[in-house]
């Protein structure tokens, strides 16, 4: 563990900045729905929104690799940092859905999946026993910074409206999340690790199309219920 256990601390700490920032997406898909806010916008247009946030995180996945093998783990979180405070501070001046697509949709994904995937790989970095708890510890931020989020907007959006909402955290990802990636420490030279933004060969392999099918349905699960939950809410 050692120097491990403050890497699994930002790494949570990311994961809340990142997923958990993300799931608050309900919140504001629930005051889209019940103000009309962008005058025209359907509820698939409202939906395609948060669709496009977590299929950008997921879809950079292998330019996210091949960043870090390039410029290192620090310096491609950084840039994804920098994208997602920018998504935010984008969305609070949009006025069209197009706009929102842009900025809540495409430019926070590709922030939260550059800061996301890098982030995984370095806590098992660290550990050769306890590992299991290190990455539990480090996944956990993800719900907590859900609850913390959703919180945090729906009061943000009562008290000082939508796009102040965006602006207040907006900056605070941003500062908690440099904060982090300071902190954050890779082992990928000690440990020789390898950076392949493909693998085709393990497609050839039953029980990782097991994995994919189990992850692609999970994430479709996931992602319906923490996005419809509070507007469901609301009309009940």
């Amino acid at each position: 563990g050692g120097y491990g256990w403050v890497c699994t601390a930002c790494v949570s700490c990311v994961n809340g900045h990142t997923w958990g920032l993300n799931s608050s997406y309900g919140v504001f898909l629930a005051y889209y729905l019940a103000h009309d806010t962008f005058p025209g916008g359907t509820h698939l247009q409202y939906a395609f929104v948060g669709s496009l946030s977590l299929a950008g995180a997921l879809g950079i996945s292998p330019l996210a690799t091949i960043g870090v093998r390039e410029i290192g783990t620090k310096a491609t979180m950084f840039i994804g940092c920098v994208f997602e405070a920018a998504s935010l501070i984008a969305a609070s001046f949009a006025t069209e859905m197009w706009h929102l697509f842009l900025s809540q949709g495409v430019l926070f994904g590709i922030g939260m999946g550059l800061m996301f995937v890098p982030s995984v790989s370095v806590v098992p970095q660290w550990f050769t026993t306890r590992r299991s708890l290190a990455n539990g510890i480090s996944a956990c931020g993800s719900g907590l910074g859900g609850l913390i989020y959703s919180f945090a907007a729906g009061a943000l959006i009562q008290q000082h409206g939508l796009a102040w909402a965006f602006r207040v955290l907006g900056i605070i990802a941003f500062v908690a999340n440099t904060i982090c990636i300071i902190l954050i420490k890779d082992r990928n030279k000690a440990i020789g690790t390898t950076h392949l933004a493909f693998d085709t060969t393990l497609f050839k392999r039953p029980e990782y199309l097991l994995v994919l099918a189990y992850g692609w349905f999970s994430i479709l699960g996931y992602v319906v219920l923490i996005f419809s939950l509070a507007n469901y809410a609301n009309e009940i």
